[in-house]
C-alpha cells in the first residue's frame, strides 16, 4: 500500500521506472509480512504486559485489538471460501484504523487505563 506510493515517489528522477527491483523488494516483502504480524502480535501482548503489570485496557490495548482484528480478517481470508475475495479490503481498512491508534498511543498512552486483572 506505502511502499507502492513510496517506490514511485522517490524514484522520480529515473527515465524509465524499474518493475524488476519493485517486482523483487514486493515478492519478499509479501513472503515476511505474515511471519512479521505474528511476531508483532506476540510481541505486543508481551510489551503491554511489561508496560503495565498486569493485563489493563489503555490505549495499546486498543492497538492490540487492531492487530489481533487483522489477524482474524486474514485467518478469515485464508480458510473461509466466502471472504477469500473479501478480505484484503477490509485488512487495508483495518491497518488504517490500526495506524492510527498506534500514533494515539505514542502520543497519550495512559490516556485509558482501566485494570483488569
Amino acid at each position: 500500500f506505502l511502499t507502492r506510493w513510496f517506490y514511485r515517489t522517490f524514484n522520480k528522477r529515473l527515465e524509465r521506472f524499474p518493475w524488476e527491483g519493485f517486482k523483487k523488494l514486493m515478492v519478499m516483502l509479501a513472503a515476511v509480512h505474515p511471519w512479521t504480524g505474528t511476531i508483532l502480535l506476540f510481541t505486543a501482548l508481551y510489551h503491554g504486559y511489561l508496560a503495565t503489570g498486569g493485563f489493563v485496557l489503555y490505549s495499546g490495548s486498543l492497538v492490540f485489538i487492531g492487530v489481533v482484528a487483522q489477524f482474524i480478517v486474514y485467518l478469515l481470508g485464508k480458510y473461509v471460501a466466502s471472504m477469500k475475495k473479501k478480505w484484503r479490503p477490509i485488512h487495508k481498512g483495518l491497518m488504517i484504523v490500526t495506524w492510527a491508534l498506534f500514533l494515539f498511543h505514542i502520543f497519550a498512552p495512559y490516556s485509558i487505563w482501566i485494570p483488569i486483572l
